[in-house]
């Protein structure tokens, strides 16, 4: 599994004092641009792309509707990421595809999306569907991140994962059940055929998250022979 930290900078000022030295230990950055101003993000896109130069991005608006700090038309989401994209070509796109079905049809020529569905609520009990659609459409990854709230509620998320990558073993999966609850299956992504584990370095971008320093342990652990 690749560890991931969110980057979540609330203005220019923030962006420029990042110390990307301190994130060596992930393997991917996400730029959360979220918690700034809209009419900021590409202004501080200049030095969030320098910092973390060389280094695999995921560049993700998270908006309100599914946990994050920003509310934007279908238009403006869309124009922000396609503006972002074709100055700065990040390694991967987050696109929230549940909240802005209306406008998937101007992402298809985007070879790098991360196809993403957010829950802070619940593990809903259509999860099947929700994965069996975002698969059917073929992105670089399928992201689903919901609440847990029982134990059946992270083994079911572990188990529908495990599912969908050994029927679809070319498609990249990334699933998270968030909360203390959820915690194990955030460890357990190898078992399940989940890509990526989100860590966190000063602040959490998710409740459940495990600080990057633990996560690089328990990953030594687990890869030993």
């Amino acid at each position: 599994m690749k560890l991931i930290v969110s980057v979540m900078p609330r203005s220019i000022e923030e962006a420029q004092e990042l110390d990307a030295t301190r994130y060596e230990d992930a393997d991917i950055i996400e730029w959360r641009a979220d918690f700034l101003a809209k009419d900021a993000i590409l202004q501080v896109a200049p030095a969030i792309f320098e910092k973390f130069a060389g280094r695999e991005l995921v560049f993700t608006l998270r908006t309100r509707a599914e946990g994050g700090e920003i509310e934007l038309s279908s238009e403006e989401y869309v124009q922000i990421i396609k503006e972002v994209t074709q100055l700065y070509q990040p390694d991967y796109v987050d696109f929230e595809y549940f909240s802005y079905k209306d406008v998937f049809e101007e992402m298809l020529d985007f070879p790098n999306l991360v196809l993403s569905y957010h829950n802070f609520h619940e593990t809903p009990e259509n999860m099947m569907e929700i994965l069996s659609e975002l698969t059917s459409l073929s992105p670089k990854v399928v992201k689903v991140s919901v609440m847990a709230h029982t134990e059946q509620d992270v083994l079911d998320l572990m188990n529908y994962t495990r599912g969908f990558k050994t029927l679809n073993p070319e498609q990249e999966y990334v699933t998270i059940s968030m909360g203390k609850m959820g915690k194990v299956s955030r460890i357990t992504s190898d078992v399940t055929g989940s890509s990526w584990s989100f860590a966190s370095l000063d602040e959490a971008s998710a409740p459940g998250q495990i600080s990057l320093s633990n996560m690089k342990k328990i990953r030594e652990i687990l890869d030993e022979a």
